[in-house]
């Protein structure tokens, strides 16, 4: 009995050392350094630039007009902080300290894919502080409510109705979670959602997909792995931000975004450790995200497609053969 109770420990003690292992290994991030878009030339002053802001943040400026999508700077520490449901709150002197950094002192819009923390807490403060309007599901505006903006600043998502912000037009298509987690916590979120508030708080509300037309081009940002057969049927992207976190099934995904709008580029997004503060290294959620897998998926299933991926501190010009000014 005793020796069977050694080899118990045994089993254990290699257990922890293997997850010890797969947490500090993050497989498939020196791949993704291999991926970087090139170094650029200065940019045209009215270029289509991109910044990645970690997870699915994402700012679009053309230098006349700016969005940002699925703002999130405040990135709370510690998996355990929300297994345990603890509260949050947006970080506001930080989020002012990146869009100072950023150079961002007016947005035209903050856009919202679904209302998940990772995605939308941040959300009414950055569109507060910058005099945006803040655009996504009913669950979504009750964050900016609950951030302080008034109703005029309010647009909910209609996908029969696109917007024009400059010359970015915004089209939101509806969309599905990705499968693994159910998107939990599912639910709207009812009323004005004041911080501190607790992560279970931040309910999914709807999902989309943001289509967002240019004269320079097109991208799509698709910011979680789930899908609606169908819903991308005849639009148009040339450049597709992909989440990659919990993917069920690569091919039928890539053939539902990817494939459907015809995009030439993928760009892997929601890959990162969102509780690691957005200026440390980032390395890829433990146990959600297979980098090294999605590299090889795409290599062997779509080889034709550049994959190109970014940093933090990075803008890059998206279309550069489009720009003004070539």
């Amino acid at each position: 009995m005793r020796s069977f109770a050694r080899i118990l420990l045994v089993f254990a003690l290699a257990a922890s050392v293997l997850l010890v292992a797969a947490w500090y290994e993050r497989p498939g991030l020196r791949e993704y350094h291999d991926h970087l878009f090139p170094q650029q030339q200065p940019a045209h002053p009215l270029a289509v630039r991109a910044t990645w802001l970690g997870v699915t943040a994402l700012l679009l400026t053309d230098g006349r007009h700016s969005v940002m999508i699925d703002p999130f700077f405040t990135r709370p520490p510690g998996l355990l902080s929300m297994v345990l449901d603890r509260q949050i709150a947006p970080d506001e002197a930080l989020i002012q300290q990146w869009l100072t950094k950023l150079g961002v002192t007016r947005l035209d819009a903050v856009l919202v894919s679904h209302s998940h923390f990772d995605h939308a807490m941040d959300a009414g403060v950055v569109a507060r502080l910058t005099g945006a309007q803040l655009v996504g599901s009913p669950s979504t505006l009750n964050i900016g409510r609950g951030a302080g903006l008034t109703e005029e600043r309010l647009i909910k998502a209609d996908p029969a109705t696109p917007m024009k912000f400059g010359d970015f037009d915004v089209s939101f298509i509806e969309s599905a979670h990705a499968g693994k987690t159910g998107g939990k916590p599912t639910g709207e979120i009812a009323g004005p959602l004041s911080p501190p508030a607790h992560y279970l708080d931040y309910k999914l509300g709807g999902t989309y997909s943001i289509l967002i037309a240019h004269p320079q081009g097109s991208l799509l940002h698709h910011g979680s792995a789930g899908f609606i057969p169908g819903a991308l049927d005849g639009h148009h992207a040339d450049v597709v931000f992909l989440g990659v976190a919990l993917i069920d099934e690569i091919e039928p995904y890539l053939r539902e975004t990817v494939d459907a709008v015809g995009a030439t580029r993928v760009i892997p997004t929601h890959w990162d450790d969102f509780t690691t503060p957005l200026d440390s290294p980032l390395v890829p959620i433990p146990f959600a995200v297979h980098l090294d897998d999605f590299f090889d998926d795409m290599r062997r299933l779509r080889p034709s497609l550049q994959v190109q991926t970014m940093l933090p501190d990075r803008t890059v010009t998206l279309f550069p053969s489009k720009s003004r000014g070539d």
